[in-house]
């Protein structure tokens, strides 16, 4: 359990369309601008390049998960001591392409994966990407523990469902539209209150052919699904999530004692 305060921010680029070296840029500008308590930042989904349905650029713009993307951000966690979460655009050596997660841990330079599962359908995600098989990984980080859920991943609650409070924050990058906005953000407070975690939001912000994204559409949320966030002049959100506080909530109101037990099987 955390018995710690950790400093999160999250950092809604604005998203150059399959851009890649402009988007890390962007972003480790963006982190390098962080005040110097800040423990973890979130960037949006597809941070480095937007997504597209079209097979052609998808093969063009993915990376390895040793490619730029990924070695680039883990030089910026280093050299500012901040674990960055976000995901991008990725690829595999059978030819499979992924909407992949990644939490970059700066203390052990360890980078932990999460190929999302639920594909957006509606946007044509499912017709050109692979899902994951497998649920993302939790991840330790200064006391706590992570894990992932990018995007269409929180409208399945059995999907991001926490097993006796194995986890006590959930990242979520986005590229959300504005349009289904008020869904966006009370799926949000719902994953937050049924888990009771705190829960970080990272929507995008710009226009692509899905539609626009608007600055204020990310939340940090704490496990009552109160939004807690302050958002700064360029739109990156901080907020201290205070460990001590949560163990002691959660043992004083409990229903996570009175969980049903499951196992997902057919991933």
């Amino acid at each position: 359990m955390p018995h710690s305060i950790l400093t999160a921010a999250i950092i809604p680029l604005d998203i150059k369309p399959l851009d890649s070296n402009v988007n890390i840029r962007a972003a480790i500008r963006r982190i390098e601008a962080l005040p110097t308590d800040v423990d973890i930042a979130v960037l949006p989904e597809m941070f480095n390049t937007g997504f597209t349905p079209d097979p052609d650029k998808i093969q063009e713009v993915a990376q390895f998960p040793d490619g730029a993307a990924i070695s680039q951000l883990r030089e910026a966690a280093h050299l500012h001591s901040i674990a960055i979460c976000g995901s991008y655009m990725a690829k595999d050596h059978y030819g499979h392409y992924y909407n992949q997660g990644f939490v970059i841990d700066p203390d052990t330079d360890r980078v932990s994966f999460y190929n999302k599962h639920h594909l957006f359908r509606y946007g044509g995600e499912s017709e050109v990407l692979t899902p994951g098989n497998v649920i993302a990984p939790l991840v330790e980080f200064r006391g706590w523990r992570l894990k992932m859920s990018i995007c269409y991943d929180i409208r399945f609650p059995v999907w991001n469902r926490s097993h006796a409070n194995d986890y006590d924050i959930l990242v979520v990058p986005a590229n959300w539209a504005h349009a289904r906005y008020y869904a966006w953000r009370h799926l949000l407070i719902a994953r937050a209150i049924e888990n009771q975690c705190f829960v970080l939001g990272c929507n995008r912000e710009g226009t692509d052919i899905y539609g626009s994204y608007e600055r204020g559409d990310s939340l940090i949320l704490n496990y009552w699904g109160t939004d807690i966030g302050e958002t700064h002049a360029d739109g990156t959100i901080i907020a201290r999530l205070d460990g001590e506080r949560l163990d002691h909530d959660r043992e004083k109101f409990a229903p996570w004692r009175d969980a049903d037990t499951f196992e997902l099987t057919d991933l």
